[in-house]
């Protein structure tokens, strides 16, 4: 008998996705471990990968040994393989693809260079003229030490100031900051609700919650609380947030409470700080880590806590292979590890809600704003009748005081409009067609300020024709709007108003969006507008207006969440408002002032959304009450995709499956980047004994260029 070792090889391949077999050399004896990352022969060649067990085995003249460790401490837990295999087996993923979620690029690469972490101190007391550079020492000072990624993520044009005070020796630069400087958690008062949810949690036998809280409630308190629960007992916690939310507000209030022990994860870091964050993180040099989706996947050794702040968000359900939805992760790994997982939402998705309900998981509310403060006033308006007025703007008449009274307050307001760009498309009046993109079925749109048209999808630019490409008539017209249109408008009408916008034009790095919070946030703009981005995760309490300029562009997308996606960015970007004892209020503009999504976000009423788009759900058969399978085909030819989709749908009604097959049909997006594209969905009563998933793992593997998504967020 001698040690054997099953490897997963880091390809993305088909063929090679299982483990392969190696000798374990005796000089790896007895450092070699499951989660260690080696060097394998492969063939002629070598390859890298991880070790997926060790054991005992027969010993054979087709083994071959392991060439040696590429890191000397392993890169997974035993519990990080564990949650590897389960989403290799729930999401239809190579084993390699799920290691890759979990391993960083820099890790798995072994990138030598590995910069230092500097940490800044103050040298006595400094009295300067008001300026960033005060500012900046002012905040070491209170905070210190203070690592150079936290001044940065507050200050991000704070470098200059940070080499100055060096300069001038007011600051001492360190590379690690000293264990006995680093801040104990101090406790803060708690609303009563806050205390009645805490109380709960704590005595409850469930380890998994839904926290339910309106806007303003002070969920982030609750969260900080258990942190604090968690530190206090040994364990480390994990805070998830949707990217776009990680701001520096959010940052800094988990910063302020726990200081050094914070550490940060996001797409802004470099593979350098993304390689030092996941070592600190498996050496316990981190009790705290707020990041967004990925660092689910931190090799977190003793995980007390999981929170994930604003769990219905989209962007949590990752749309490339592993497509993973970090809610399903986040308590898989909770109940692995036996850590405790808060859910967190104003306004919390359909499948969380029903399981809370059905006693999956535990739930608790905070039915109120804190300080008493009241939820925002919120008029309808319906923009029909403002047609029959003769009004053709694209601002109601309400909306046009609103922001007139606003502004002669001195007060801010935010204009909410989820589509970029200045007209949402460019149409001939004579033959009524639309100028389309050549890759995409889908109109392009209209970008002023660049004087072009672009598609949102394939990102193709092109120059606006002065002259119709199907007709040749001169009759070009721009219909609709975009964020840039409300941008011209607000100045028109109100000359003097100190306008900014945010959407994928304009914020394209990190930093970009901590400017414009800072920005916004110190009054030095009046009006705010922008699209989804700016409808979570943002608190100004001098923001009494929230207009939502056209309520209905998710409302009639072919998508079964279209309605649930509607009721909560309504309910969020009206949340931004009256956060303070200023009061606020919500102006809705919609052509369907009826439809339930609109009337019970206007009353700010989750609980009679949630009984009506439950009882649809459970009519039409969508989630939660079936597990949703999206089979997407594509290619250049149109007939051979369209055959490949109708055998693959044969063969599914055929195999005798307890699931119902739809389709196929052209995806609503029916041609992307010069792929046609066909839909086929699966529905499956998750209570039946039926293994759909080898099933579809079996038709993947005979056609390797079929997309296969379980619970889809996207239906496009």
């Amino acid at each position: 008998m001698v040690r054997l070792a099953d490897v997963i090889l880091d390809r993305v391949v088909g063929v090679l996705d299982h483990p392969f077999t190696y000798r374990v050399p005796e000089c790896l004896d007895d450092s070699l471990a499951a989660g260690h990352w080696v060097r394998v022969p492969l063939g002629r060649a070598e390859a890298q990968g991880v070790i997926w067990r060790v054991y005992e085995g027969e010993d054979s003249p087709q083994l071959k040994p392991i060439i040696g460790l590429v890191l000397p401490e392993p890169v997974l837990t035993q519990s990080l393989l564990d949650l590897a295999a389960w989403m290799s087996d729930t999401y239809l993923c190579y084993r390699a693809q799920a290691v890759r979620a979990m391993v960083p690029a820099s890790v798995r690469q072994d990138r030598s260079a590995r910069p230092k972490v500097l940490w800044y101190r103050t040298v006595g007391t400094r009295v300067g003229r008001p300026s960033l550079k005060q500012t900046v020492f002012e905040y070491i000072a209170s905070h210190g030490p203070v690592d150079r990624r936290t001044v940065l993520d507050v200050f991000p044009n704070g470098d200059a100031a940070l080499r100055a005070l060096v300069a001038e020796e007011a600051l001492e630069v360190m590379t690690r900051v000293p264990e006995a400087e680093f801040r104990a958690p101090e406790g803060h008062a708690l609303t009563a609700d806050q205390e009645l949810v805490l109380t709960t949690i704590r005595a409850g036998q469930e380890k998994s919650w839904l926290l339910e809280g309106v806007t303003g409630s002070g969920k982030t308190e609750v969260y900080l609380a258990l942190i604090q629960d968690a530190l206090r007992d040994g364990k480390q916690a994990l805070a998830l947030l949707p990217e776009i939310a990680l701001t520096p507000q959010t940052v800094s209030r988990f910063r302020e409470r726990f200081g050094n022990h914070v550490a940060v994860w996001h797409s802004g870091l470099s593979a350098g700080e993304r390689r030092l964050t996941w070592e600190a993180v498996r050496r316990h040099d981190v009790s705290v880590l707020v990041g967004a989706r990925s660092a689910i996947f931190l090799p977190f050794d003793d995980l007390g806590l999981i929170v994930l702040d604003e769990e219905h968000e989209p962007s949590y359900k990752q749309d490339e292979h592993p497509r993973y939805h970090t809610r399903e992760v986040a308590l898989k790994r909770g109940q692995q590890e036996g850590a405790r997982v808060l859910l967190g939402s104003a306004t919390p998705s359909l499948e969380t809600r029903y399981a809370a309900d059905s006693g999956a998981i535990g739930h608790v509310r905070l039915p109120s704003r804190v300080l008493g403060l009241p939820l925002p006033a919120v008029e309808v308006v319906d923009m029909r009748e403002e047609l029959r007025l003769g009004n053709r703007d694209i601002f109601s008449g309400v909306l046009k005081r609103a922001l007139e009274q606003t502004l002669a307050a001195q007060e801010q307001a935010i204009l909410f409009l989820n589509r970029r760009g200045f007209a949402t498309f460019v149409l001939c009046r004579s033959c009524g067609q639309a100028v389309e993109c050549p890759e995409c079925s889908v109109s392009m749109t209209f970008h002023q300020r660049e004087n072009r048209l672009m598609c949102h999808y394939c990102e193709r630019t092109a120059p606006v024709p002065t002259q119709c490409p199907e007709c040749g008539s001169d009759k070009i017209r721009h219909f609709g709007a975009g964020t840039e249109r409300v941008v011209d408008e607000v100045a028109r009408l109100f000359p003097d108003a100190r306008i900014v916008r945010a959407d994928r034009d304009t914020l394209t790095r990190p930093q970009d969006y901590a400017d414009l919070y800072h920005q916004f946030f110190r009054g030095e703009a009046d009006v705010l507008v922008g699209t989804q981005m700016i409808a979570k995760g943002m608190d100004f309490p001098r923001v009494t207006l929230v207009g939502v300029v056209a309520a209905d562009t998710a409302l009639h997308l072919p998508d079964f969440r279209s309605a649930e996606r509607t009721f909560q960015l309504l309910v969020q970007a009206g949340g931004r408002s009256g956060r303070s004892n200023r009061g606020g209020r919500v102006v809705v503009q919609t052509y369907n002032p009826d439809h339930y999504a609109v009337q019970w976000a206007a009353q700010h009423d989750y609980g009679k959304f949630y009984q009506d788009e439950i009882a649809y759900r459970r009519a039409t058969g969508y989630p939660p009450f079936t597990d949703l399978w999206l089979l997407v085909f594509e290619g250049p030819e149109l007939d051979e995709v369209r055959r490949e989709a109708e055998a693959a749908a044969l063969e599914l009604r055929q195999s005798g499956l307890e699931a119902e097959v739809l389709g196929p049909a052209p995806a609503p997006l029916a041609r992307v980047r010069g792929a046609y594209r066909f839909h086929l969905l699966v529905k499956q009563d998750p209570h039946r004994n039926c293994d759909i998933g080898a099933r579809l793992r079996s038709l993947q593997a005979d056609r390797p260029a079929i997309n296969i998504t379980r619970d889809p967020y996207f239906m496009m």
